[in-house]
């Protein structure tokens, strides 16, 4: 399904970019759920747990490869709006390549330095038993997480909304099956999870992969003659996104820590899940970032400011109702979210619902920020998108995280990243305003001189 992101009706191609991407998060993040239920009614808690320590080592693999599709996607689409389309390939080339590179060191990393990466993540006991028999079954597929992250997003920036989407539900569905064949039927517990999710990410991969020699992808691998030049844009353009991803794996690895240290195994696998439950909810509205990038990456290299600010409003419309649909199922059904992700016993009951409440609260404002910050990306303001990601996928949690607690209690730990995010919130809406005042000003002038 091809969509014309520069001239089609604005509508229509909104919405179907929308749909597309918030249907491809949706089944991924079920199926991440899935190894989550299955992994914590399998092993209890410290199954639950288990996954709280290796959400890092997600982030990782995810990391490199939004920076090489991101950076190298907003930045193709910007070429291919501006009418360059030779420039357009040489930065599909170069990201191409350098994610390979990524995936291949990553692997190797993984391969050698597995356990002292989960010990650092805050694995200990009979959670890193876990953690590590979970990863060494999925350590085959690791470089095509990077990949298909890298490759989806060419896809998606190139028109063709419907094969990422196929490929993710193709990859969870069976991802899904395999979970429960596997992880129960089979009574491979943690290892049959990390096997089913390796197949399931494979296949979406490769179904991804199928387009680029489809006669519809206008994305072609060329010679590039000054590949540093093309690459230090690929890389500042890509790394803010790249913070959110390697910086949230941060933030986990260092909250797993305080609580390994101050609280219970009951905390730490409550707040596993709930951290995998706001990422999925966060991934949901990166869906909206997913749909607006390339329209909005596309018409600013055209200076077409109007479908622009049309692209914006929709974005912030959808991003409203879904913090309010996010928030209140946190609010109303705490237990029952805890009793789905695992099989809870008195310990988790009693801490449970009160973190996810609190928690949770980083919804309302998440949502806002993420589309001040695609914006960022889309329009090449670099500097904004990488303050704004530091600050809400580090500076900001860290410093709650280390204060919170200590001034006014432990209970105060699920709060750090609800307040980082508020204060995230407010600096990049106040960088949107000034930046917006001054491009419709601008814009203003330019009529009055024609």
């Amino acid at each position: 399904m091809k969509v014309d992101v520069l001239n089609g009706k604005l509508n229509k191609t909104y919405f179907t970019m929308l749909f597309s991407a918030i249907a491809s998060t949706i089944v991924t993040t079920v199926y991440s759920t899935v190894d989550m239920i299955c992994v914590g009614h399998y092993a209890g808690p410290d199954g639950a747990a288990s996954i709280a320590c290796i959400n890092p080592l997600w982030a990782l693999m995810f990391a490199f490869g939004v920076l090489t599709g991101v950076g190298g996607a907003v930045m193709m689409s910007n070429r291919r709006g501006a009418g360059n389309e030779k420039a357009a390939n040489e930065y599909f080339t170069v990201a191409v390549i350098c994610c390979l590179i990524f995936s291949a060191a990553l692997v190797s990393v993984y391969a050698i330095f597995l356990e002292p990466l989960l010990r650092l993540f805050g694995a200990t006991g009979h959670v890193l038993e876990l953690s590590v028999d979970y990863m060494r079954y999925m350590l085959f597929s690791v470089p095509t997480f990077t990949l298909c992250a890298c490759f989806a997003t060419f896809a998606r920036n190139d028109g063709e909304a419907l094969i990422p989407t196929v490929a993710t539900v193709v990859g969870g569905v069976l991802n899904i099956f395999l979970d429960v064949f596997l992880v129960f039927t089979c009574d491979m517990g943690v290892r049959g999870a990390g096997l089913a999710t390796g197949i399931g990410q494979a296949v979406a991969f490769l179904i991804v992969l199928s387009y680029f020699f489809t006669k519809k992808c206008n994305l072609k691998l060329t010679k590039v003659g000054h590949i540093p030049s093309v690459l230090s844009k690929i890389v500042t353009v890509g790394f803010a996104a790249f913070l959110i991803e390697i910086t949230s794996g941060v933030t986990s690895a260092v909250h797993n820590i305080l609580i390994t240290e101050h609280l219970s195994n009951a905390h730490l696998a409550v707040y596993g899940t709930t951290a995998t439950l706001i990422i999925m909810f966060v991934c949901l509205f990166n869906g909206i970032g997913t749909a607006m990038q390339p329209l909005i990456a596309t018409a600013y290299g055209a200076n077409n400011t109007e479908r622009v600010r049309k692209t914006l409003r929709l974005a912030f419309l959808t991003a409203a109702v879904m913090s309010a649909v996010f928030f209140c199922a946190c609010q109303l059904f705490p237990e029952t979210i805890l009793k789905i992700y695992m099989d809870v016993d008195a310990s988790v009951l009693a801490v449970g619902p009160r973190i996810v409440r609190l928690y949770s609260i980083s919804l309302l404002v998440v949502g806002f920020s993420m589309v001040c910050n695609y914006y960022f990306q889309s329009t090449l303001m670099r500097g904004a998108c990488v303050l704004i990601s530091m600050l809400r996928g580090l500076l900001l949690p860290i410093l709650f995280v280390f204060t919170l607690p200590f001034i006014f209690g432990y209970d105060f730990i699920w709060l750090a990243v609800p307040a980082g995010e508020i204060l995230t919130t407010l600096i990049a809406l106040i960088i949107f305003i000034a930046r917006f005042k001054s491009r419709n000003n601008l814009d203003r002038l330019i009529r009055e001189e024609i």
